[in-house]
C-alpha cells in the first residue's frame, strides 16, 4: 500500500468536510517549522526540531508516533526519543525506550482526581527505600542528556541518577523549594537508573536527548481512554513544561473517546478544545498547532441499514468541531479518517489485519501505515510553496 487511495470506498453518508493532506487554515507559525524541517534536510542547521503529540489511545501505544518518528529521524537526523512516562504503563508501550522498575508505583490522572499532576499526568513515586526505575532507551549505547521533572517532598540527598558507568548525578534539594514541580538535568550513559527513598520525591516524567545531536524528536504524551478534557486534572502550571519543551509543532489527536460519549456537551467540548488551542498558543507562541481527527471508527456488533447508523453517537460532531475550530483558529489540520479511506473503512482494514475487531484501534500495522500516509502528507505540504 502507498496511499490513502488504495482504501477509497463510497461513503452511504456524503460528507462535505472531507480534507486531504495536511491542510493549513492559516497557522501562523507554519512557514517557521516549514523553515526549519528543510534546513535539517540540507544539512545546514543544527537545530533540535521537536514535535509533541498529546492524545488518547492510539498515542499511548507510541506505534503511530514510533513509526513518524522513525520515517522522520531517517530524513533529518535523530536528536532522541523527547518526553516519556516516569515509569512503565500498564497497557501501554513505547517503541523507543522501555523501562525495569523496584519499589515505585505509578499513579495517572485518568483514574485519580486528588493529586497535582505534571504535563502528562503520571506521578510515580518510591514506596521503600532503594528503589529504583532504569530507563533503557533502544539506541544503546549512548549520551544522552537527561531532563527529570520531580517534585521534592522533602530536603534529601537521597535522590540520584546512576549511569552505565557508574557515575552518580546527585539531585541537590537542600535549597530547592518543596511541593513544586522543577526540573534537574544531567547527561548520563545509558542505560541510567533513577534512584529515591520512600517519601522523598515524586517523578513526573523523563525528557531523553541526545547528547550535541541536530534532528528531531517526536513525543507522545497519552493517557489510553482519554479525552482532551484530561489537560484540566493536571496542575495549573504544567504549561510551564510544555513551553519547556521547545515545541515546534503540537498535534492534538483526541476525539475518539468523546465520540462514544452520547450524553457529551458539544458546547463544552468546544469551548474546551479553543481553551487547549489558547493555551498552547500562550506557552509557545513560535509553535505550529496541528488538529489530528480520530481514525475512523465503528460501533462493533451494532447492525444498521447504512454506516452511519454503525458509527458512535458523536463522532460526525466531534470531527466537524475540529475542522471548524481548525479553519476558525487558523490551525493545520489532518483527516485520519480520509487518509484511512473514509466512512467505515475500519471493516476492510480489519480483514487486512490492519484493524482489531473493536473496530475502534488499530493494530501495530495499521498505526504504522497510518504514520506513513501522515509522513507522505506532511512531506508533501513541506514541499508547497
Amino acid at each position: 500500500m502507498t496511499n490513502s487511495n488504495a482504501f477509497s470506498m463510497q461513503s452511504p453518508v456524503p460528507d462535505t468536510h472531507s480534507f486531504r493532506g495536511i491542510i493549513d487554515f492559516g497557522d501562523t507559525n507554519s512557514q517557521r517549522f516549514k523553515g526549519q524541517l528543510n534546513n535539517l534536510a540540507q544539512d545546514n542547521s543544527t537545530h533540535v526540531v521537536s514535535i509533541t503529540q498529546f492524545g488518547d489511545s492510539h498515542s499511548a501505544a507510541d506505534f503511530f508516533t514510533g513509526e513518524l518518528r522513525v520515517l522522520l529521524q531517517a530524513k533529518y537526523g535523530d536528536a532522541g526519543i523527547g518526553w516519556v512516562t516516569p515509569m512503565s504503563v500498564q497497557g501501554q508501550y513505547h517503541t523507543a525506550v522501555s523501562w525495569k522498575s523496584k519499589n515505585w508505583q505509578l499513579f495517572t490522572s485518568r483514574n485519580v482526581n486528588n493529586r497535582d499532576f505534571p504535563m502528562g499526568g503520571y506521578i510515580a513515586e518510591p514506596t521503600k527505600n532503594g528503589g529504583y526505575i532504569q530507563v533503557i532507551p533502544n539506541s544503546l549505547p549512548g549520551v544522552w542528556k537527561t531532563v527529570l521533572t520531580y517534585k521534592p517532598l522533602r530536603r534529601t540527598t537521597d535522590f540520584y541518577l546512576m549511569d552505565a558507568n557508574n557515575r552518580r548525578s546527585t539531585v541537590n534539594t537542600t535549597n530547592n523549594k518543596l511541593n513544586h514541580w522543577q526540573t534537574t538535568s544531567a547527561t548520563v550513559s545509558a542505560p541510567f537508573s533513577v534512584m529515591a527513598d520512600k517519601g522523598g520525591v515524586e517523578l513526573g516524567s523523563i525528557w531523553l536527548q541526545k547528547n550535541n545531536q541536530s534532528g528531531v524528536i517526536v513525543s507522545s504524551i497519552a493517557t489510553n481512554g482519554a479525552r482532551q478534557s484530561i489537560w484540566q486534572k493536571w496542575s495549573a502550571n504544567w504549561y510551564t513544561e510544555l513551553t519547556a519543551s521547545k515545541s515546534d509543532l503540537v498535534i492534538l489527536a483526541y476525539g475518539t473517546n468523546e465520540s462514544f460519549d452520547a450524553q457529551l456537551k458539544l458546547d463544552e467540548y468546544k469551548q474546551n478544545l479553543i481553551d487547549n488551542i489558547k493555551h498552547v498558543r500562550q506557552a509557545l507562541p513560535h509553535a505550529a498547532l496541528l488538529i489530528m481527527s480520530s481514525p475512523d471508527t465503528m460501533l462493533a456488533g451494532v447492525k444498521g441499514n447504512t454506516c452511519f447508523e454503525r458509527q458512535p453517537p458523536n463522532y460526525h460532531q466531534i470531527r466537524n468541531i475540529q475542522q471548524d475550530i481548525a479553519r476558525e483558529y487558523q490551525t493545520l489540520y489532518w483527516d485520519w479518517q480520509t487518509a484511512m479511506g473514509g466512512d467505515c473503512i475500519i471493516e476492510k482494514w480489519m480483514l487486512m489485519d490492519l484493524a482489531k475487531p473493536d473496530l475502534v484501534h488499530l493494530t501495530k500495522a495499521g498505526y504504522m501505515e497510518s504514520a506513513k500516509f501522515f509522513y507522505n502528507d506532511l512531506t508533501e505540504y513541506l514541499a508547497r510553496q
